[in-house]
């Protein structure tokens, strides 16, 4: 499948969600910003890939991204950090998130048409306690995954990195 055929719609995903279900597939759901992708996001992929048969990603929206990240971020827009992601033989799927952030989560609607069986999440989430009740609801497991650590371990860290080099 060419990689812009992965990324796709909320409605688009609500079908493929309803086939798999119907065909028994196991979803994965896994969110985030993957701005200056690194050895981190492959690994953190690859795992979650591992749990089920189908990955769905949720890739935050460069207006999210700013907010979040702040000034100077996104560094790529969200159309090419899509097309990177689809481009994974370990992706499936990549829907551009669309939603405002509700008790700290930014991908609620998309979560919820797509009922995932795991959501893989990083330990050291910031929204954790909030995704441990969002997922209980829809009775998804969650599964962590840690970074790889080093100075690459995360895009926070790796653009400071690259800001210091000026």
């Amino acid at each position: 499948m060419d990689a812009k055929h992965k990324i796709i719609s909320y409605r688009q995903a609500g079908k493929v969600a309803d086939q798999l279900h119907k065909a028994g597939k196991k979803i994965v759901f896994k969110s985030g910003c993957f701005d200056l992708f690194h050895i981190g996001h492959v690994r953190a992929l690859q795992a979650a890939k591992n749990q089920g048969d189908i990955l769905f990603i949720s890739l935050g929206n460069d207006a999210w991204l700013r907010k979040y990240k702040g000034q100077g971020r996104p560094i790529f827009r969200q159309e090419l950090r899509a097309e990177l992601l689809a481009s994974l033989a370990c992706v499936d799927y990549v829907v551009i998130a669309r939603e405002s952030i509700a008790n700290r989560i930014d991908h609620k609607k998309l979560f919820s048409i797509i009922k995932p069986q795991y959501y893989m999440l990083p330990p050291n989430d910031k929204a954790l306690v909030e995704k441990r009740v969002f997922a209980k609801q829809y009775g998804a497991k969650i599964v962590f995954k840690s970074e790889t650590r080093g100075k690459f371990a995360s895009t926070t860290r790796l653009h400071v990195l690259l800001q210091s080099l000026g």
